[in-house]
Formats: C-alpha cells, structure tokens, sequence
C-alpha cells in the first residue's frame, strides 16, 4: 500500500512539513483497513463465480439460471444504494459500515443451503440489499479525509482489492472447492461458508477501529488536525456551487447522470467477465478448479499495479477523463481479442485485458464526483452514479448466461459486451469538456494547502 502521490509534478516538496505528515498518516490509519473490508465484500460478490464450477452441476442451473442469479445480486444493491448512504452520511461510517458487513457475512454464508433456483435468486437479491452501500459509502468516506489533489490515488490504493481480491480468491476458492465431500458438504458450500465468516468479525472490528471525520480523530495530533480540516473546507468553499446544490439537485445533475452511464456500460462488461471468468478460462485452457484460481490471481496481479499507475499519473497530471477512457478501451479490445481468437494462451491474454483496463479507470473515475460536491450532495450523488453503473452488474451476466445458452459458446456475448466497454469509453472522452471536473491549477492548490 503506498501513499498518495502529491499534486503536480512535485507536489511532496511544495506540501507543507505537517501536511505530509497528516495524509501519511490518514494513510495508513484508513487505507489498509478499509482494502481489507473490501477485499471480503468483492469475495463475498463474485465467488459465486467459482461456485459454478460445482454447483451448476449439482443442482441442475442452466447457463441462463446462473446468470440470472448472478446478476439479480444488483437488483437489491440499486434499490438501496441512495437511502443506505444517506443513512451512512447521516449516522457515520463507522456504525453503518459495521452493520452491513456484519448482515453480508450472514446471508453470504447462508448460500451454502441453497438447492433450488428460486432460492438462488432470493438469497443473491438479499445479498445485494445487505451489501448496499458499502462502496460509495467508502468513496464518500475517503472525501471526508483527502483533498482533491491525492483523491485518486487513495481511492485507486483502496480499489485495488478488486485484483487483490482476485490474487486471493482464486486459489482460495480452488482450493476451498477440493474440499467437495468433507464432513457431508460440496466443496461449493465450503466456499460461502468460509469466505462469509470475516465479514461477521470484521463488521464488529469496524466499531472499534473507523473514525467518522478528521474533527474526532484523536490518533491525529492539534496541528495535523488543524490542518487537514482547515484544507477540506477551503476546498469544499472554494468549488463553484458546491456548497449550494441540495440532495434533489445533485440526483438530478446531468454530470453525475453522464458518470453514471459510463460506468453502466462499462460494469455491464465487467460484471460479465467476473462471474463468467472461472468458465471461460476452464473452457479455453482445461485447467482443474486450482489452476483456474491460479490463472486468475496472476492475471489480478498484474491488474494491481496497473492500477496504482494509473490513479497516480492522474494525480501527477491533474487529469481524469484520458485516465478513464484510455483503459476502458484496452478493456473492449480485450473482449474482442478473447471472443476471435482461437489459441488458448492468446485468448487468455485479451481476457486479462478486461480487468487490467476497467480496474485501471477506478481511481480517476470514483475521484470525480467529490469534486463538485459534499456533504450529504456528495452522499447522494456517489450513490447514485454507483447505483446507475450496477445496473450493468444485472444486464452482464444475464446476456453472457442467455447468449451462451443460444450460441453454444461465450464468443458473441464478448463481443457485445467490448461494444459496450468501448461505448463507455467514447462518453469518458466527454468529460473533458465538462467545467467541474476540471483539476485547479497546481498554483491555486498550493495556495489553498497555505492558506
């Protein structure tokens, strides 16, 4: 885990000696803990994925089923998404944010008793419901703790337990699915119970360890403190309107509409490759369940430091939209590259591009809606560009499931979904023109951390 990167091309030398000192530290206070909680919420979401290995067979799912029940998890997560992050602004982070792990770990859990469809699919919407929230309450947290100038990487540091997740679930998974048979349970149902117990302990950790704002942060010293509040709130002042745009204003706000729509597209490819991946490398490469997870974890390796590359060169060249964009056009033509090409080792590489590209956009992108707002706008407005972008997580793996079933194989259903990657790449384009988003000058930034 690394520090955020200052703003401008040597931004670590112009920030005052305590300023350094503070993000340091709000650093490591808040970064590896909150990468340690997501990596068990993004498990605790896809390793239904490596469950199909086994359990499609075992309790009869078509490809359409699984799909459909894969995807239904976002149904439930959308629903909720705005009201629990009002709730979370409302209350603070530390007590909501231990509530819905400690819910998600039960119902994740629970998922080991499923045997019929219905059932999958109730249990995946309520595992959704439980879950909503978490992220954009995370991403709202992290504005309540940077300045706009090393947003993006603290936001890629934490989202990066995406691919780590991957790095780690993989072979767990693999290895939690050759315990098929122990103790009367399939190996499928080994995998919920296991990968569901942390978030349960590490709900009730959350009571004790988060801290809601930097005013109550008393690992801080009066100086860091100081400091840290005083450069929020120039910011917070400093942006055109922020301060003026209420709840209604923000949920109607085109820029936060444009946001959302990216990422619909580009989540309705994502969603697709992370539920379908553990099939598609098995089809392609006729690996065991443990090499599958092994393939997939060096491929989340690599997307690792992709991504803190990425979230720092955009802090270091005050820009967003190219950041975003870029990447999510290695991720289409990644899609397209595993669907056409028939030789197993260069289809698995266009694969790894998927997740290489799409990661890579993270830190840029969930950086700029703190940007024009704050407070419970902020809240809002976060959780509705989540709530758009996840609608893809229904859409995805329910075309790839239905088209599958149809075609006979995943190659069609790649390619619409590296359609939709590069639609939401050509709209990220788009944000250049769009005024809020731009970065401040790095002479007016150092002007505020002095002020």
């Amino acid at each position: 885990m690394c520090v955020p990167a200052g703003h401008g091309e040597s931004a670590a030398a112009r920030l005052p000696d305590v300023a350094a000192l503070t993000l340091r530290k709000v650093t490591l206070r808040l970064i590896p803990f909150l990468f340690l909680l997501y990596i068990v919420a993004w498990l605790d979401r896809v390793n239904v994925g490596f469950a199909a290995l086994q359990m499609n067979s075992d309790l009869g799912f078509s490809s359409a089923a699984f799909g459909f029940g894969s995807g239904v998890f976002f149904l439930g997560y959308c629903l909720f998404e705005v009201p629990s992050n009002l709730v979370l602004h409302r209350v603070g982070a530390r007590r909501w944010i231990s509530r819905i792990m400690i819910s998600w770990g039960a119902i994740a859990a629970a998922m080991m008793f499923v045997r019929t469809a219905p059932t999958f699919y109730v249990l995946r919407f309520l595992l959704g419901t439980a879950e909503a929230g978490f992220f954009p309450g995370v991403v709202y947290y992290l504005s309540l703790w940077y300045p706009e100038g090393q947003r993006a990487s603290a936001i890629a540091s934490f989202m990066t337990a995406v691919p780590v997740s991957g790095v780690i679930g993989g072979p767990l998974s693999g290895a939690l699915l050759s315990l098929k048979g122990s103790f009367g349970l399939a190996g499928w149902q080994w995998l919920f119970l296991v990968e569901g117990i942390p978030a349960i302990l590490l709900g009730i950790i959350v009571l004790v360890y988060l801290t809601d704002r930097p005013e109550t942060a008393d690992w801080l010293s009066s100086a860091e403190k100081d400091w840290l509040v005083t450069r929020l709130a120039v910011e917070r002042t400093s942006r055109n309107g922020a301060l003026r745009i209420g709840i209604f204003a923000a949920l109607t706000n085109p820029t936060i509409w444009h946001l959302g729509i990216i990422f619909l597209f580009a989540a309705i490819g994502f969603y697709g490759y992370s539920f379908w991946a553990p099939l598609v490398v098995k089809s392609l490469t006729r690996s065991s369940d443990l090499g599958v997870g092994l393939i997939l974890g060096a491929i989340s390796a690599v997307t690792v430091i992709s991504m803190m590359l990425n979230g720092a060169h955009s802090d270091h060249a005050d820009e967003r939209p190219l950041h975003v964009a870029v990447p999510l056009l290695m991720s289409g033509a990644g899609f397209f590259g595993c669907a056409v090409l028939r030789q197993p080792i260069l289809a698995v590489f266009f694969l790894a591009l998927v997740p290489i590209g799409h990661c890579s956009a993270y830190g840029p992108f969930w950086s700029m809606p703190s940007r024009f707002l704050s407070g419970a706008p902020a809240a809002a407005g976060i959780a509705l560009v989540v709530t758009i972008a996840n609608v893809g997580g229904l859409v995805g793996p329910t075309i790839i499931g239905i088209m599958k079933d149809h075609f006979g194989t995943h190659g069609p259903a790649f390619m619409l979904l590296g359609g939709f990657a590069i639609v939401a790449a050509l709209l990220a384009m788009g944000l250049r023109r769009v005024a809020v988003l731009r970065v401040p000058q790095a002479s007016s930034f150092v002007e505020g951390l002095n002020s």
